[in-house]
């Protein structure tokens, strides 16, 4: 059965504009939103390396880098998806809401904890399935529940050192994967050695042709990000969802406004490498569209 947090229940929108379970004032209590970006930063080095480990990355400078220089199969995509959520602690925003303290933070932590001393083997992923992938049935399905949008993705993990071993596996996984933050692994099953990871949808890198192939704007639907952990709730977005609408928490008004979009920003040199929910620059301030 999949083990959500018990703490993101409380997340759960009315994509009206109000809280289900909570005042329309509160976000999740508990829950960094930045959690979320590690998560994604977890999804792509499974998608660059198809493993993850204490020595995938180093914050010796003080941020937190990769000391990989190449993904498999010299596949640049999956490379520059790392890179972009990496360049972030340098942005302007980011470094506002000290993305790269929190970065290092949680990765120096997992690597003082990780056992060193022990037989650990990373254990290999590979990809099984998606689940609640965003498309034009499962995202009114989504708001039906009343539930933030995520996908699952569902891996099989292997290891030599485990063999035939399912829970040997999982187990080794998951004290590889801890680095990514608490929002990361979602669900395991060590009878089948699943693990499952769960990236909300606006940090998902879905390109499409044009709006009317995009589910993300379809007439009503907004990013709940506002929601999603403790206030302000989550900020960025991937390039990919520049231009879709998001919730945004304003803290002098103390309310969510829920026509807000996903702008690109720069993270250095003139690369926009993610984007940032904010009103639209050309728009000037708008009204709340809160309920």
């Amino acid at each position: 059965m999949k083990r959500m947090l018990a703490f993101l229940t409380a997340t759960w929108i009315s994509f009206g504009g109000a809280v289900i379970g909570q005042g329309h004032r509160t976000g999740t209590p508990g829950v960094d939103a930045r959690d979320a970006l590690l998560a994604a930063l977890g999804t792509a080095t499974l998608e660059c390396l198809g493993t993850v480990a204490p020595t995938a990355y180093r914050t010796t400078t003080g941020v937190l880098e990769r000391t990989f220089t190449s993904c498999h199969g010299g596949d640049r995509v999956a490379l520059r998806r790392v890179d972009a959520l990496l360049a972030l602690q340098f942005s302007e925003q980011g470094r506002a809401d000290d993305i790269a303290g929190h970065y290092v933070s949680r990765w120096s932590t997992f690597v003082d904890e990780f056992p060193h001393g022990q037989n650990v083997e990373c254990p290999l992923w590979q990809l099984e399935n998606v689940i609640d992938a965003p498309t034009r049935e499962s995202i009114p399905r989504v708001r039906s529940q009343r539930r933030v949008g995520k996908e699952n993705y569902r891996y099989v993990v292997s290891s030599l050192e485990c063999q035939f071993d399912g829970g040997c596996a999982t187990r080794m996984a998951v004290q590889c994967a801890a680095g990514f933050g608490p929002l990361f692994i979602v669900d395991r099953d060590p009878g089948r050695a699943r693990v499952e990871v769960d990236p909300v949808w606006w940090l998902t890198t879905y390109d499409f042709v044009d709006d009317q192939s995009n589910p993300f704007k379809m007439p009503g639907y907004y990013h709940p990000m506002s929601y999603y952990g403790a206030l302000p709730g989550s900020l960025y977005g991937t390039v990919q969802r520049e231009g879709e609408a998001c919730s945004q928490w304003d803290e002098f008004s103390g309310k969510h406004y829920t026509n807000r979009v996903l702008t690109l920003i720069d993270c250095g040199g003139g690369w926009h490498c993610m984007t940032y929910c904010m009103t639209k620059p050309s728009s000037g301030v708008s009204a709340p569209s809160e309920y």
